[in-house]
């Protein structure tokens, strides 16, 4: 009897760890797999630095939308140079038919989760839709942006995915 105490509460401490980890956590020990706004791309930004998939991960509860970048599991910590910068622009309409443009610009930080590497950021938008996001690498020089690699340009990113 005292063994199956034991048993129950270990299975519900377990059941309460995982039913309180952050949904971008579970996203990210998955490989993304199952996070339905994924766009499959396999480019390469800039040298040995490959960007597979890109999602938005929505986490209702947190309140906080993460964009991620999936990375080719080759690349290495070595391959970010302090100096380099991720470009992200964004066109953005609001509900009021309003268009914006906005730059989310990040020092890129490779994070590993099990055998998958990523690159995120945290974003700040309401709407569940980017109408185009265009992703480049870029170096700061006399205060002026110097693009280095290629770009990637994206129609339709949507920010929900449940």
């Amino acid at each position: 009897m005292e063994n199956m105490k034991v048993n129950m509460s270990i299975f519900f401490l377990l059941l309460i760890s995982v039913a309180c980890k952050p949904k971008t956590d579970l996203y990210l020990e998955r490989g993304l797999d199952i996070l339905s706004n994924t766009k499959e791309v396999n480019f390469n930004i800039y040298k040995e630095i490959t960007i597979n998939k890109i999602g938005v991960i929505r986490d209702q509860k947190e309140g906080i939308k993460t964009l991620v970048f999936k990375l080719d599991e080759d690349t290495s910590k070595e391959a970010f140079n302090n100096d380099n910068i991720f470009g992200v622009r964004v066109w953005i309409i609001d509900d009021n038919k309003n268009k914006r443009i906005e730059n989310w610009d990040f020092k890129p930080k490779l994070i590993q989760v099990n055998k998958y590497k990523y690159i995120t950021k945290e974003i700040k938008i309401k709407e569940d839709q980017i109408k185009k996001m265009k992703i480049y690498m870029f170096q700061e020089i006399e205060n002026k942006k110097h693009k280095i690699g290629d770009s990637l340009m994206l129609n339709k990113v949507n920010t929900y995915n449940d």
